[in-house]
C-alpha cells in the first residue's frame, strides 16, 4: 500500500452538546464503520476535549476513492445525523492527493473552501 496515495483527514469540531453525548454518538458511528464500512478506512480515531468544548478526528484512508466511498456509505447511516447534532465542523485538513470526486462531494456538502485545506505528500514512510 502506497503512503503517497493515502488521504489523512483531520477534522476539528466545536462541541454543541456534552462530551458524553459526543462520545456515545461517535462510538456508534465508529463501531458501524469498523463492522460495515469501506475496507479502505485504515484508521478511524476521534478525540474529545470537554474543557475546551472541542473534538477532533484523524482518519486514514487508503486513497481518495476510499475517502469518497466511505462518505457515500456513512452519510446514509442512521447514526450519522445523531453524531452531527453534537458538533459543528470548524476545520478540515486533507493530507494527500484529492481528486475531482472528492472536491465535488465537499462542494455538494456545502463545506466552504476556507474551512478545508489540502496538502500533498512530500516524503515519508509507514511501518
Amino acid at each position: 500500500m502506497s503512503v503517497e496515495r493515502q488521504i489523512i483527514n483531520i477534522n476539528e469540531y466545536e462541541l454543541l452538546t456534552s462530551a458524553e453525548d459526543f462520545t456515545v454518538a461517535i462510538r456508534a458511528v465508529a463501531e458501524r464503520t469498523e463492522r460495515e464500512g469501506h475496507l479502505g478506512v485504515l484508521s478511524y480515531r476521534f478525540f474529545v476535549d470537554e474543557p475546551n468544548r472541542s473534538a477532533g478526528a484523524c482518519i486514514t484512508y487508503a486513497d481518495a476513492d476510499a475517502w469518497l466511498a466511505h462518505h457515500d456509505i456513512a452519510y446514509g447511516w442512521e447514526e450519522m445525523p445523531n453524531f452531527q447534532k453534537n458538533v459543528k465542523l470548524a476545520r478540515v485538513l486533507l493530507l494527500g492527493p484529492l481528486h475531482e470526486g472528492m472536491r465535488a462531494w465537499l462542494e455538494k456538502a456545502n463545506i466552504p473552501c476556507e474551512v478545508f485545506r489540502v496538502n500533498n505528500h512530500a516524503a515519508g514512510f509507514e511501518r
